[in-house]
């Protein structure tokens, strides 16, 4: 006779290692998130502690905030050659903003409360014009003053030309590099890279003096160099900025010589057959295949050569000078304004964050791209 089963026996409870593997994968689970939560902290952190030092003044520059500090009043008994030395006051926006004629005499150690009575200035009237003073001084003086003739805008505007030419230029030539070298033996590659290579043990502070002494033996030979702020002069300045950035390095040249190496032989010889030239197939076939290189030394050599400061502080004027030197020289000259240098570091990082933000896509696909490969 057979016995019926129930749906109560045909239930097996789940065994103990089944509970013990899930509590474990949930743990793991929970033991990931928290540290991805804690990098993400410990990255961001450091961004966030320069962004409330930009508004923390030069007076309280010593202490520690972790937030926005509150807006103090100004104190009227403040010394009007004390800030604009230290806080870069421009006593000519002073004089039109209170009614005092520009020629007027404003005398270093002269106090805002003396001002005040002097001229027949109400006090709320001077104390409004300070609202905020403190507390924004380093982003107004960084973004609206100026500074031997150029402003912070300019001062980013040359960054991002200067950048990105030497970039594209840099990738340029290095790729016809590479294609050269690609078709030599490996015992002639080693010798012309040895040659690269020879560069990277001389210091770039030992050939600077040299190099400016070049230029300027070569771009006197252009009419009107000699004047100062003159368009040629600025132009000619810039161009040896680019040129010393795309001069041939060891990293870019065996970075695209070994991937070029890699490309069969077969395409160029098929693209040959069917007619086409070393440039169209360098243009049409090689560059759609180097794009994990150009996209490796894109990540190397922008911040590289965004952030420079020694070569363009030595090769070009102040008036005509990039983002980084005009941030060091808006900081002051007979003190220091922290205020300015935070905020400056600060809006410096955010054109790269743009340019991050707006071709992640291609970093990522690129990346992707030769880990597929590899």
């Amino acid at each position: 006779m057979a016995t019926s089963v129930s749906a109560f026996d045909e239930f097996k409870p789940p065994s103990s290692s089944f509970w013990t593997l899930s509590r474990t994968r949930s743990a793991l689970r929970v033991f990931g998130l928290a540290v991805m939560i804690v990098y993400s902290l410990l990255t961001i952190f450091p961004f966030y502690m320069l962004f409330v030092r930009s508004f923390v003044s030069t007076a309280d520059s010593a202490q520690l905030h972790l937030w926005i500090p509150e807006a103090r009043p100004v104190d009227m008994n403040s010394q009007v050659g004390n800030l604009a030395v230290f806080y870069d006051l421009d006593l000519r926006d002073l004089k039109d903003a209170l009614g005092i004629p520009r020629n007027a005499f404003m005398g270093a150690r002269e106090t805002l409360a003396q001002i005040s009575k002097k001229y027949n200035i109400p006090q709320e009237q001077i104390e409004n014009y300070f609202e905020g003073f403190y507390t924004f001084n380093g982003w107004y003086t960084l973004l609206f003053g100026s500074l031997q003739g150029t402003t912070f805008w300019w001062g980013l505007f040359r960054t991002i030309l200067i950048a990105f030419v030497s970039l594209g230029l840099l990738i340029l030539l290095s790729v016809f590099t590479g294609f050269g070298l690609a078709g030599l033996r490996r015992r002639d590659q080693m010798y012309v890279y040895n040659l690269y290579l020879l560069q990277m043990v001389i210091p770039v502070m030992l050939i600077i003096l040299p190099q400016y002494q070049m230029f300027q033996w070569f771009f006197k030979l252009f009419p009107g160099y000699d004047v100062q702020n003159s368009a040629i002069r600025n132009v000619l300045q810039i161009f040896a900025l680019i040129l010393i950035n795309i001069k041939g390095t060891a990293l870019s040249t065996m970075i695209f010589t070994s991937a070029i190496s890699s490309v069969p032989r077969d395409l160029e010889e098929s693209a040959m057959l069917d007619g086409a030239s070393r440039l169209q197939y360098i243009r049409h076939i090689l560059f759609p295949l180097l794009k994990v290189p150009i996209v490796s030394l894109t990540v190397i050599q922008l911040p590289l050569f965004y952030n420079q400061f020694l070569e363009p502080y030595v090769y070009l004027d102040p008036a005509n000078t990039t983002l980084l030197p005009f941030i060091a020289n808006r900081a002051g000259q007979f003190s220091t304004n922290f205020q300015v240098i935070y905020s400056g570091v600060f809006a410096s990082i955010v054109p790269l964050l743009i340019v991050y933000l707006i071709f992640r896509r291609f970093f990522v696909e690129g990346v992707m791209a030769g880990a597929i490969k590899g």
